[in-house]
């Protein structure tokens, strides 16, 4: 079995840089699991010296490598499965009651195969509870959970394999017989076990850093709705769907009510927080009926799927009610008197997603030109024309009356957002 135990060593070795290289993402746990790897490296390569090092320096050292890598392999899922993990304490203590109990049995009472049993039976135990903790606390992560349950499976595997050496250290269970084959199957299966184990591990972490980085990716950074290409993604499909099953999709546009102004006053700060706020409003307000997504500066989106007009409007009109009553605060608590303008269209029936789009935008410019904190519904893409001939006509006459306030009263002209 010295060939088995070298390809161990020699996996887990390679592993270990692997894993090692992982420690400057921001993957929960990763260095416990790098502990965890090195110790069982170690714990290998120390059976590899069994034939020239005395027997108690392989039983108590070894054991005890091996006892501390599971504790350290508990502790890596606990934190990666946003449990609270093991303290110091709890991982000193068990590894002097390990080197205390393997050292007695070994060197007042020379019983080997009772300081073998009690190592696998703590080192079985412990990676029960890893095969535990993983099923109690899963995650929900689909680009995650095949490897979530490969690392399940073999904590279990680990712990029964760790089990049968416990029988077999203490009854006549797996004694040889002609010609070996069932000692020779758990010796294989010991050694091999743990450098799929941590195999699985490390395909557990690259996989969540994957979808961490698709998430990332997906979202505003600041807002954490969906970022402009994700949300129209999403909204194509929606829209897509809708279309072959004869239902209708809402697009709103929606604009906050002049953040230059905020910027101006609070500072790019407190726009940040105006930002996070009115997202957060607005998602509330939403409770899961459609897609937010940010589609830059001010400027947001939602889609709906399976509404028509009057509820497009009794759902927009609920944001601008919710977010007018309830203004966002600023890093020195000064609170920031937030409204927004919502301009909605209703896709029609053989209609396309780039003129849905351009009745919300003219809808919106319309709702702006009447004065802001409303909405405004496009009726239809001939209507939504007309509208647009309106709101720049009205927009006209706003900075036609500002322009002769500003020179009367010898004050600058405010930014309009």
């Amino acid at each position: 079995m010295s060939f088995l135990s070298a390809i161990a060593v020699i996996s887990l070795a390679v592993m270990f840089p692997v894993l090692l290289s992982l420690r400057k993402t921001s993957v929960p746990g990763i260095a416990s699991f790098c502990l965890a790897c090195a110790l069982s490296a170690l714990s290998a390569g120390l059976g590899l010296t069994s034939a020239i090092a005395p027997p108690w320096f392989h039983t108590v050292i070894g054991s005890t490598l091996m006892v501390a890598a599971g504790v350290m392999t508990l502790n890596g899922f606990r934190e990666f499965l946003g449990r609270e993990p093991l303290g110091s304490r709890p991982l000193v203590a068990t590894l002097a009651c390990t080197v205390i109990v393997l050292g007695a049995l070994s060197d007042m009472f020379e019983n080997r195969d009772a300081c073998l049993a009690a190592s696998a039976g703590l080192a079985g135990m412990i990676y029960f509870l890893t095969g535990v903790s993983i099923l109690r606390h899963w995650s929900r992560e689909r680009a995650v959970a095949p490897y979530t349950l490969f690392c399940c499976v073999s904590a279990f595997a680990v712990a029964a394999l760790h089990a049968i050496r416990v029988i077999a250290a203490t009854t006549d269970f797996g004694i040889a017989t002609e010609p070996q084959l069932w000692t020779t199957a758990l010796l294989a299966a010991r050694q091999l076990m743990m450098p799929l184990f941590f195999l699985g591990v490390i395909l557990l972490l690259h996989g969540w850093m994957i979808a961490n980085l698709r998430h990332l990716i997906a979202h505003d950074e600041l807002t954490g709705a969906l970022s402009r290409r994700a949300f129209m993604a999403e909204y194509e499909r929606m829209f897509n769907v809708a279309s072959g099953s004869g239902r209708q999709t809402a697009f709103m546009l929606l604009d906050l009510d002049r953040f230059k102004q905020i910027n101006d006053l609070h500072g790019h700060a407190g726009g940040d927080a105006a930002l996070v706020h009115f997202t957060s409003t607005v998602r509330e307000t939403l409770a899961g009926r459609g897609i937010l997504g940010r589609l830059g500066g001010e400027e947001f989106g939602i889609a709906l799927a399976g509404i028509g007009r009057p509820e497009a409007g009794a759902i927009a009109d609920a944001i601008c009610a919710a977010v007018r009553t309830t203004p966002a605060s600023s890093l020195n608590g000064a609170d920031i008197a937030l409204t927004v303008s919502i301009g909605v269209a209703i896709a029609e029936q053989g209609g396309t997603l780039a003129d849905v789009m351009v009745q919300a935008d003219v809808a919106l410019y319309e709702a702006k030109a009447m004065g802001r904190d409303r909405l405004s519904i496009a009726d239809s893409l001939q209507a939504a024309s007309s509208a647009s001939a309106r709101a720049l006509a009205g927009a006209a006459a706003q900075m036609r009356a500002a322009a002769a306030s500003a020179v009367t009263s010898a004050q600058p002209l405010s930014n309009a957002g």
